[in-house]
């Protein structure tokens, strides 16, 4: 019988297997698609490989593959023709760069002067009402 750590480690990949990384084996499968959709190895209108060629591929089940295709399928980057297979629908959008900590700690000192400001103009307010 196999200690459960080997059984870990020969895990079989299903949905939720984790690579090296600690990444589901699905999340990999999509990042990689949406990378070749976002560079134009699979241009708006191209089928996608098959489940099994993808599964293959990957070296994922198919399981993986389905669980990637439906997600990239939710986001709007693929859709499935009945019959015809998946195809890609749109590139994705570009994401928006991190603001630095720098531009972070600028905002944070902007946003507390302006708090002060506030905080002082209704203490203001306030005394005024009172007289």
């Amino acid at each position: 019988m196999l200690h459960y750590e080997q059984l870990k480690q020969a895990a079989i990949y299903e949905e939720g297997a984790v690579v090296g990384n600690g990444q589901p084996e699905y999340q990999r499968v999509m990042e990689d698609l949406r990378q070749r959709i976002a560079d134009g190895r699979l241009a708006v209108g191209d089928p996608i490989p098959s489940t099994a060629k993808l599964g293959s591929h990957y070296d994922v089940s198919s399981t993986v593959v389905r669980r990637a295709v439906t997600e990239l399928t939710a986001e709007g980057l693929l859709y499935g023709q009945a019959g015809k297979g998946v195809f890609v629908r749109a590139r994705p959008t570009p994401v928006a760069t991190q603001p630095s900590t720098a531009e972070l700690a600028a905002t944070v000192k902007t946003l507390e002067a302006r708090l002060d400001a506030m905080a002082t103009r209704l203490e203001e307010l306030e005394r005024e009402r009172k007289t």
